[in-house]
């Protein structure tokens, strides 16, 4: 039986994806990370640069106290398993086209 509090914290990281989603994607799942694909650049690998300024902030969350309050050091970890799982996601999507492709 899993932990009462991962699950609990499963259904807040669905509420945090829900709500980035809406405010930086719109109407459609990722845009915001599929337009590095403008550049150059895989969705998937776009988001990987997102999840190193998380990881970054995080890092400096467990140094020092931050100047800017609206983003806590626990709300960074949980925006990192919402990266893993989004990258995951792009991955998958990118290797089904390439196999569509053959």
């Amino acid at each position: 039986m899993p932990h009462p509090r991962f699950v609990e914290l499963l259904d807040k990281m669905k509420e945090i994806h829900y709500a980035k989603d809406h405010d930086y994607a719109g109407d459609v799942p990722f845009s915001n990370f599929r337009k590095s694909e403008s550049f150059g650049v895989s969705a998937w690998k776009g988001a990987m640069v997102r999840m190193s300024d998380k990881w970054s902030r995080l890092c400096t969350l467990s140094t020092k106290e931050a100047m800017v309050k609206d983003e806590k050091f626990e709300d960074t970890l949980l925006d990192l398993a919402n990266y893993a799982l989004i990258i995951y996601i792009l991955r998958e999507e990118e290797a089904k086209k390439q196999t569509q492709h053959l």
